[in-house]
């Protein structure tokens, strides 16, 4: 069946098609809930050299880039999926520190919920790119992801250094060479 095949869709294509993007969106919703509720607690029990990644732009657009990728969700459904992990990731955080007693912002008011505006849809569409994409797009969803890591692992170590840990800060941006190169060795070996 072509896209301008007039043949009406079977209704077991459309029930699998929902299906599937239910599941997905359970994935991101719930693991996004999970890791912006942990994020408050992060702040205080992870050990010093670590704490920077509850605090970390970086480290949440790791976990929404994962989650979307484990959500298996293609390209458009993956940029609102981003989206919606960014944006369950900031108001878990914020709920979960207000019950702990931290007021953080009035819920969709933080400057993190317009940064996940922005950032989610690309993050999210990166992500399934690297899982549907073809060789090159697999290598531009992970370089977009590595460029977050790297300039913000950077920017830890020029700009935070006085108030932060590197250890955390060069873990990231480690982190963010290594999936890019694997995803060009990955890309040639293909």
């Amino acid at each position: 069946m072509t896209p301008l095949d007039p043949r009406p869709l079977r209704r077991s294509t459309v029930a699998a098609s929902w299906t599937t993007g239910l599941v997905a969106a359970a994935v991101v919703i719930l693991g996004s809930l999970l890791v912006g509720g942990l994020s408050s607690f992060g702040q205080q029990l992870l050990p010093s050299w670590v704490t920077s990644l509850s605090n970390s732009a970086g480290g949440w657009s790791m976990f929404a880039f994962l989650l979307v990728w484990l959500s298996r969700a293609k390209p458009v459904l993956g940029a609102i999926l981003g989206l919606v992990a960014f944006e369950a990731m900031v108001e878990a955080y914020g709920f979960v520190s207000g019950l702990r007693g931290f007021f953080f912002s009035a819920p969709f008011s933080s400057r993190w919920t317009v940064i996940g505006l922005a950032a989610g849809p690309v993050i999210g569409l990166a992500a399934s790119l690297t899982r549907h994409g073809g060789r090159l797009w697999r290598v531009l969803g992970v370089a977009c992801l590595s460029v977050v890591l790297m300039v913000e692992g950077g920017y830890g170590l020029i700009a935070l250094l006085g108030s932060t840990s590197p250890v955390y800060w060069t873990i990231e941006l480690v982190a963010g060479a290594a999936f890019l190169s694997a995803a060009l060795v990955r890309r040639g070996r293909a």
